[in-house]
């Protein structure tokens, strides 16, 4: 196995995203294709696999005709709205509908303009299966839970809620099971094809045990929490906190201690949810990659662990939060090299030789109204 390599530093990407910054202020927003072009060529270019960069070929200027065409339609949506808030829910309901072929474009034009070795990548999906998988499927097996739970709670209170618990991870298994089973058998890189044979029992597993996990961990946090109330507050405090949680009820301003109480609370979901989040990355990319082969021949793994992606995270909140946000630049970067450096890719006939074997399947460029509508569907794959 040939592990993935990321060569970038924070201090490199910091002069390139303060600059992205400035001139997208001074440009009024004009100059945020280029930014991103700069910003995914430095990503890109950093990325070794087998001592080669990957490489990312767009244009900030492929880019900049849709993307004022998507300030152009926010700005016909701001306008209509506030002539008619009726008509104002049209332009929404339209970009519902048009949002599977933005995504598909997308995929169809980054990944074009992406390649390795010069051997560019791919994706051959239909139009229509994009419909299918991101939009009519999700929406009718969200239909279905909701029918299902509705029916569930005219009998009993505690079998909806059961059936909720149960249905909603269900739900999520289902869709991402569909959804990445679409995109990545549509990606081909050169004329070698990307096969993933993907069920749905794993990714339901994944997502029971993220949300046993979750339940556990505030079940836990509610525990310590009444104890360490019990121990540090007596009567005449618990009686004047219960008046005060009775007054906000009333419109009273809240004492010192229900907000501290109340950042506590909020504090613990952010990090419940971020630690489930990291089971459910970590599992998910695990067994993608392991279902996962290029041309009969690449074979792909994952070394991505839930405590170890979770403490980069949650390193990454703290950073943020103490430089006021400054930190962005070494924050991604430590994000991005440890999701890319836990990646190993096999070939069994060896790098340079599969590599031969492949022509450079390019295509016509025009494809770029996907990406202005920052259509991001990486975090979906892998």
């Amino acid at each position: 196995m040939t592990p993935l390599k990321f060569n970038g530093s924070g201090s490199e990407y910091f002069k390139i995203w303060i600059v992205n910054i400035l001139l997208t202020i001074i440009t009024l927003g004009l100059y945020r294709p280029w930014a991103k072009v700069r910003t995914l060529r430095y990503f890109y270019g950093n990325t070794e696999l087998d001592n080669a960069n990957f490489e990312y070929h767009a244009t900030g200027k492929q880019l900049f005709v849709s993307f004022i065409i998507a300030i152009a339609l926010l700005l016909l949506y701001v306008f209509i709205s506030r002539i008619n808030a009726a008509l104002g829910i049209i332009l929404p309901i339209a970009l519902l509908i048009a949002l599977p072929w933005i995504i598909w474009r997308s995929m169809k034009f980054n990944l074009r303009m992406s390649s390795y070795r010069n051997v560019h990548f791919g994706f051959n999906g239909q139009l229509s299966g994009s419909y299918v998988v991101l939009l009519a499927y999700p929406i009718g097996m969200l239909l279905v839970v909701i029918g299902a739970v509705s029916l569930a709670s005219s009998i009993s209170f505690w079998l909806a809620a059961i059936l909720t618990v149960m249905a909603y991870p269900a739900y999520l298994a289902m869709t991402t099971k569909v959804v990445n089973s679409y995109i990545v058998n549509g990606i081909h890189f050169g004329q070698g094809k990307v096969n993933s044979k993907l069920e749905f029992k794993p990714f339901l597993i994944i997502f029971l045990k993220a949300t046993g996990i979750s339940l556990l961990l505030l079940l836990a946090a509610a525990i310590i929490f009444s104890g360490m109330a019990y121990m540090s507050i007596n009567s005449s405090q618990i009686n004047s906190l219960m008046q005060n949680i009775s007054d906000l009820g009333q419109g009273a301003r809240p004492s010192s201690l229900i907000i501290y109480s109340l950042v506590v609370f909020y504090v613990t979901l952010l990090l419940i949810s971020m630690y489930a989040l990291a089971y459910t990355k970590a599992h998910q990319r695990t067994y993608l990659l392991n279902e996962t082969i290029l041309d009969n021949s690449i074979t792909f793994e994952s070394t991505l662990t839930t405590n170890k992606y979770f403490g980069v995270m949650f390193t990454n909140l703290l950073l943020l939060i103490c430089t006021l946000g400054l930190a962005y630049p070494w924050t991604a970067i430590r994000l991005y090299r440890y999701s890319i450096e836990s990646v190993s890719v096999q070939a069994e006939q060896g790098f340079d030789q599969f590599i031969s074997t492949q022509s450079d399947n390019k295509g016509p460029l025009g494809e770029e109204l996907g990406d202005a509508f920052n259509a991001d569907i990486g975090g979906l794959v892998f």
